[in-house]
């Protein structure tokens, strides 16, 4: 199974009233180039970026510029459009969102597809289970689902084949997921139990401190896939039918075209009877393949 994700994974602007981290002195971000770069990356990614939050933009980006050496944001916005590639974009895009997640975040949705989504698509299952992580992040809402199909093999409860695919538009966190590497502090949804059986010490891998890291055991590893991708067009993917998608606190952060652009893509590429999972505050809408089991949970008709 093949696919991308069109959306960074998570991006997130600072919550209403909340203060941007402070940024080293730089140029000043003028309105005009902040309107510019937000309708640069709606147009290119489907990002809703608020012009207003300048503060906000001026400091992600403005780590751009000093990778770059470009004196101010008319420059940097000189070189993005003279960028026919779009290696540019999806470095700005890149840089304008964040990747927060962690292990068996939105407990409850795991917890419903253990004790009840499972058996539903047992009901008409075909082959392996396949899962796919369409803003995958780091990797942590992945490998939280592979632990929990281990838990279940253990158990002598099906399925007992799985595929399982992570997308995400950023590189950079892709490699992070594939790599599978975390720290103490990304892994403290797990339990002590979790970490002994499917995590193991990553004594080659180390934090700032030069503390060992955790890393997914390889039997869980060799079961996942990554690649990059934008959610928003999915027409390079080959067609492919997932039993479960998780896409997850990321539509939130698009603009509504481009929502109804996503939630369309996906749903094509979810088999019939097949669940999808959405973020806690996202509502798609009615959907005429989707029908609403619950808050935030779907399956295709």
């Amino acid at each position: 199974m093949a696919a991308t994700h069109g959306m960074p994974t998570r991006p997130t602007a600072p919550h209403s009233g909340a203060r941007p981290p402070a940024a080293p002195a730089g140029p000043p971000l003028p309105r005009d180039a902040a309107e510019a770069i937000s309708a640069l990356v709606e147009r290119g990614a489907g990002l809703h970026l608020d012009p207003a939050k300048t503060d906000f933009i001026a400091f992600r980006v403005g780590r751009r510029l000093r990778e770059l050496g470009l004196a101010d944001f008319h420059a940097y916005l000189a070189r993005l459009e003279a960028d026919a590639s779009g290696a540019e974009l999806r470095h700005l895009v890149e840089a304008l969102t964040t990747h927060t997640t962690s292990f068996f975040r939105e407990a409850h949705q795991y917890a419903w597809l253990d004790e009840t989504g499972l058996d539903l698509l047992a009901e008409t299952a075909r082959g392996p289970l396949r899962v796919w992580s369409a803003a995958a992040s780091i990797g942590a809402e992945l490998w939280s689902t592979a632990i929990l199909l281990a838990e279940r093999a253990a158990r002598g409860q099906g399925p007992t084949r799985w595929e399982l695919l992570g997308t995400d538009v950023s590189a950079r966190v892709l490699a992070r997921a594939e790599r599978a590497v975390y720290t103490e502090e990304e892994i403290a949804g797990l339990s002590p139990a979790r970490r002994a059986c499917y995590l193991m010490r990553a004594r080659r891998f180390t934090d700032a401190g030069g503390r060992p890291l955790w890393r997914v055991v390889p039997e869980l590893r060799a079961q996942a896939r990554f690649a990059r991708a934008n959610l928003q067009d999915l027409s390079e993917l080959p067609d492919f039918a997932a039993d479960v998608v998780f896409l997850r606190n990321v539509l939130i952060y698009f603009a509504p075209a481009a929502q109804a652009r996503v939630v369309e893509g996906v749903a094509r590429r979810l088999r019939p009877g097949g669940i999808l999972f959405t973020g806690h505050a996202e509502a798609i809408g009615p959907h005429p393949a989707l029908a609403p089991l619950r808050p935030s949970i779907y399956r295709k008709v």
